[in-house]
């Protein structure tokens, strides 16, 4: 029985042995667990710190992407009734009455005369009868609203005396003083 006696400490022994394992194995996957845990909400405590302050970020984004839709649009509201606003000075110059026209057509004639003495006069169809008397050689018809174009006799000087070229440099000299009488001082 000597045998036995061995075999059993052996199994006592292994068991005792295999309980500590046990036991210590156990303590350190609870301890591995705390320690994971822990880390958890730190990770978790450092990503809401982000989040944190990233939604104020986010937000401050966003607010200034609406305001800067808002004056877009803003801007194009206005940019439409300026152009209303150009068409309709356009439409008005094109249906003068044709004795304001003939006014500003000879006025036109007389400040292209101290530049260009002699050469032709250009002009749309519909005035060419209030030019022709104008001391210039008719030069023909021009694609325009009103006004007159003249040429030196040896094509070295133009004069464009359009309404059209006209209406382009009082706007573009006005459109601040316009948009402000629309839409008020910025």
């Amino acid at each position: 029985m000597g045998l036995d006696k061995v075999v059993k400490d052996i199994a006592d022994k292994a068991e005792t042995d295999s309980r500590a394992i046990a036991a210590k194995a156990s303590a350190d996957a609870a301890a591995e667990k705390q320690s994971a845990e822990a880390q958890a909400k730190q990770i978790s405590a450092a990503e809401m710190a982000k989040a944190d302050l990233a939604i104020p970020k986010m937000r401050q984004r966003e607010l200034s992407s609406a305001k800067l839709d808002v004056k877009k649009a803003k801007l194009n509201a206005e940019k439409d009734v300026l152009n209303v606003v150009h068409a309709e000075f356009a439409k008005r110059l094109a249906t003068l009455p044709r004795e304001k026209k003939a006014d500003l057509l000879g006025k036109l004639i007389a400040m292209a005369r101290k530049e260009i003495p002699a050469g032709k006069i250009y002009t749309n169809a519909a005035d060419a009868d209030l030019v022709k008397g104008s001391g210039y050689e008719y030069g023909g018809n021009i694609d325009c609203i009103g006004g007159v174009v003249v040429t030196s006799q040896d094509g070295s000087v133009n004069l464009d005396y359009t309404f059209d070229s006209i209406r382009g440099d009082v706007w573009n000299a006005s459109m601040k003083p316009v948009s402000d009488i629309l839409f008020g001082n910025r």
